[in-house]
């Protein structure tokens, strides 16, 4: 598993190759969609299944891939759905979250979980903070931050066997 140093010593001749564009294009619409078709009111912000696209991007196809299909997706789902205000936190927050999910997950089932469990929290810390800000605090704790870990864990469980039998399907993805 790369140290946290590792984290951010990407290798720039293959960031942005032809491959890695167009699965950052695909995974990004495709976070758009399931972010955008089921969404699950709740508080004043909703639960949805952009999560599922994020880290499977990232299991699958790393932090680039990852980062790209979280901020990118999620933000224009932001804008499409009304909540244009929350638009670039959810850049930031998203992006960062797949872009660190897919840098440190490994192949096993646990450094997967532990690469979630480090991402994870610079998405609900920005949802929480930028709650706080534009609701107070006891909003924020009280209803962000509940669905935040929830939409985490739930993107979790889907997302791993997801990844695992898309995988097998497509070797080629290792």
């Amino acid at each position: 598993m790369p140290t946290f140093r590792d984290l951010f010593d990407v290798d720039f001749d293959q960031l942005l190759t032809p491959s890695v564009v167009a699965m950052s294009a695909a995974f990004a619409a495709a976070t758009t969609i399931a972010t955008m078709f089921v969404a699950i009111p709740v508080g004043i912000g909703f639960l949805n299944f952009g999560e599922i696209v994020i880290y499977t991007a990232a299991f699958l196809l790393g932090g680039v891939v990852g980062g790209l299909a979280g901020g990118v997706g999620a933000a224009a789902a932001d804008v499409l759905l009304g909540y244009a205000m929350f638009a670039p936190i959810t850049f930031v927050a998203k992006g960062l979250e797949g872009f660190v999910v897919g840098r440190l997950a490994g192949k096993s089932t646990r450094s997967k979980a532990l690469a979630v469990a480090a991402g994870a929290p610079f998405m609900i810390a920005a949802y929480v903070l930028a709650v706080a800000y534009f609701e107070g605090l006891p909003v924020a704790i009280a209803q962000e931050l509940p669905i935040d870990v929830l939409q985490a864990v739930v993107g979790f469980l889907v997302a791993l066997p997801i990844s695992q039998a898309l995988q097998r399907r497509f070797p080629q993805l290792e």
